[in-house]
């Protein structure tokens, strides 16, 4: 599995619109959509047997109720999953005694994974199978494509024929 990203450069200090800049990963997700509650009921289905409409029920019911319990003032916390809170937003005043409820202009749902599903960068998940696939190099090597080694970002390096398959035993 390759992980997508293109290079930005940011400012370090954002108040600074002049000041010094860094360029960091960004990452790009594959086709542009997300993954629906549809697709995930569908594998949900297809990994536990129970009905994709089971499923797809039981995701919305989550929905709603995650929705509810955030809004009553509660975190939630699913082993295994994470850590669901909200987070206040607003332009913030000079003074704590400025600050009122009408300073407040947004929440928004803020998700901490639990260790069990974060992902980490370290030798141990590169070795199960995650990589990184920069997609500004690629764009930058597919314009140089008639330079040898230059814009081969072909899996299969080999020539399309298909005579390194594996013949059909059955045939």
């Amino acid at each position: 599995m390759a992980i997508r990203f293109r290079r930005v450069t940011r400012l370090c200090n954002p108040a600074e619109k002049d000041g010094a800049t860094k360029v960091y990963p960004s990452i790009s997700y594959k086709y542009d959509t997300s993954a629906t509650l549809e697709e995930f009921a569908k594998e949900i289905s297809m990994a536990s047997g129970v009905s994709e409409g089971d499923a797809y029920s039981i995701l919305k019911d989550f929905r709603a109720l995650l929705r509810k319990i955030l809004l009553s003032g509660r975190s939630v916390n699913i082993k295994g999953l994470g850590y669901f809170f909200l987070a206040a937003q607003s332009k913030g005043t000079e003074k704590a005694e400025d600050f009122t409820m009408a300073d407040i202009t947004g929440l928004r749902i803020c998700f901490r994974a639990n260790s069990d599903i974060r992902i980490h960068t370290g030798t141990n998940t590169r070795t199960n199978g995650l990589t990184f696939k920069d997609l500004d190099l690629i764009k930058k090597n597919s314009n140089n494509a008639g330079e040898p080694g230059i814009g081969d970002d072909d899996p299969n390096p080999d020539d399309g024929s298909g005579d390194d398959e594996t013949p059909d035993p059955a045939a």
